[in-house]
This record gives C-alpha cells, structure tokens and sequence, in this order.
C-alpha cells in the first residue's frame, strides 16, 4: 500500500516541481526583459552624450565604444528571451532567434573585451606614467577599438560558419572554434582584466593613504565597472564556454539559464548608473545636467604621477 501511494505522489511531485520551474523561468525572464529596457535607455543617453555633447577624450572612446556593445547586448537579449516566450517549441529554431543569439554573443566578447582594455590602459598609465604621458600612441585607443571588434567579429563569424555548417557543437571544428573562444575569454581576458584591475586597485589604495586624497572617479568607475562584470556578467560567459559541454539536468539548466540572463542584463545595464553615481558632486540635485556629470567622471583622464612627480607638478603650478 505504501509503494501504491509513493507511486501516486511522485508525478504530483514531478508535476508541481515542472510548475514552480516553468514559474520561476518567467519571473526571471521578465525581470531581465524589464532590466533590458531601462538598460537600453541608460546606454542610449551615453551614447548621445559622448557622440554630440562632449569633448573626445582616450577614455571617452572606451566608453562610448562600451556602451555601444552593451546597448547591442540588451537589445537582442530582449529579443531572444521575447522570442522564446511568444514561439511555440518546435519552432525555437528559427533564423530570427538564430541570429539574436549569435549577436548578442558578439556584443557580449566585445564588451568583455573593451573593458579589459580600459582597465589596461589606465593601469599601464599608473605604473608608466611619463611613458603614458609623452610616448604612448595619439590615436591609441581608437586603434584598440576598431581592433578588438574586428576580433569579436572574425570569431563570432568563425564559430558560425563552422557550427551551423557541420550542424553540431559535437563536430571537430565546431569544438576547435568553441576551445579558442573558451581560451580567447577565460583565458586571455578574464585573467588580464582582473590583474590590471587589482594593480589598479592597490597602486590607488596605497597613493590615497600616501597623499591623504580621494582616488579620481575614473579609477572608481574602471573598478566598479570590473567589479560587476565578473559578479553578474560572467556567469553567462562561463555557461557558454563551460557548463554548455556537461550535461547538465534540463531542469537546473534552465534555471541556470534564466538566472545568468538576468544577471548578464543588469551588469550590461548597471555602468550609466555607475557614471551617474560617481560622477555627482556632494550637492548634486536632479536638476544637474547628465552632460556635466558625464564630463566630471571622464576628465580625468591624464595619469597621476606619483612621488616626486606629482609633488614637483603641483609646485610648478603654483
């Protein structure tokens, strides 16, 4: 009698826990779509601002060039995730969908990228600051720009090609093209970022407790935008390139899925926050335009010298 009624609990069980996934994925879906658009917004007023509103600086090209990835991530992260809720299962692979996904998967490396460039550059400029200041490249940033979304697309083309050509992840050259990119992401840019990104951090820490000053926004936008890539953003990047190849329960899977989109959608939507917070003065008030506190975060944007250097600077000013 006890295995008859373990026998008629376990589909009530299957059946409610199918229920409270199929829940949680549409909660999670429509918070991340929500996220999107005020996302879009943010990135939308950056790109406005940086494009017509204001002087052209190295780091301004970073970050117009970043919001540009990020405003392209949202949007087919919107698409892709309205697109699977309003198409029926067995058309989930349409060329539409198709598309968006492979995108959004070029905005995102191009955004991994762009910020690893950043948070070199401007940690080259704390431990070289007179090499930075006198020898460094006029256009080196436009250059870096142009370079790194060529890359981003030749690879994203790649993996295209050869993964719908022989029409499975399982193919030889699908799996090669799947290992460099692993490589090209966990690799090379994850570990690169987040070793300026610490350099970056203790040269700063270490020249505010010598000179009893305030770091500049922009080492705080740099660490702050690192920082929530790698809490909301990378876990997306480490189920594309790991989780994708072990076979996972479609269960967990799909709560996995749902869970990294909505944090991949809030770190791609968070660095015009990051600006704005930064950027306000102790007095700020809304009425303060968005143009100026742009402009206070990205000035900065000379190396500080440190020692010596910086001593002898302020006294020649005066």
């Amino acid at each position: 009698m006890n295995q008859t009624l373990n026998s008629s609990e376990t589909p009530q069980l299957t059946l409610n826990r199918m229920n409270a996934l199929k829940a949680a994925y549409f909660v999670f879906s429509a918070l991340a779509t929500l996220t999107c658009v005020f996302g879009m917004v943010g990135n939308s007023l950056v790109i406005w601002l940086l494009s017509f509103r204001m002087q052209r600086t190295p780091f301004c090209v970073y970050v117009l060039n970043l919001a540009v990835a990020d405003l392209l991530f949202l949007i087919c992260m919107a698409s892709v995730i309205s697109l699977e809720i309003v198409l029926p299962d067995k058309d989930k692979k349409v060329k539409a969908l198709e598309v968006m996904r492979r995108v959004k998967y070029f905005a995102y490396v191009t955004g991994l990228s762009l910020l690893t460039a950043i948070s070199t550059q401007r940690c080259l400029s704390v431990l070289f600051p007179i090499w930075y200041k006198c020898r460094s490249p006029r256009r080196l940033s436009i250059v870096v720009c142009a370079l790194l979304w060529a890359l981003s697309l030749l690879m994203n083309t790649l993996a295209t090609f050869f993964c719908s050509r022989f029409g499975s992840r399982d193919e030889p050259w699908c799996l090669t093209v799947d290992i460099v990119l692993s490589i090209l992401i966990l690799g090379i840019f994850t570990p690169v970022m987040m070793l300026s990104s610490m350099i970056l951090f203790v040269r700063v820490r270490r020249s505010a407790q010598q000179w009893r000053r305030r770091p500049s926004r922009l080492f705080v936008v740099i660490l702050a935008s690192v920082l929530v890539f790698l809490v909301c953003s990378l876990p997306l990047g480490i189920y594309w390139f790991i989780l994708s190849w072990v076979n996972l329960q479609s269960q967990i899977e799909t709560l996995y899925v749902s869970m990294s989109r909505l944090s991949s959608s809030l770190g791609s939507s968070a660095n015009p926050i990051i600006y704005l917070l930064v950027g306000r003065q102790r007095s700020w008030s809304l009425r303060e335009p968005l143009g100026t506190v742009l402009s206070r975060v990205l000035q900065e944007e000379e190396p500080e010298l440190e020692g010596r250097e910086m001593s002898s600077t302020g006294t020649d000013k005066v």
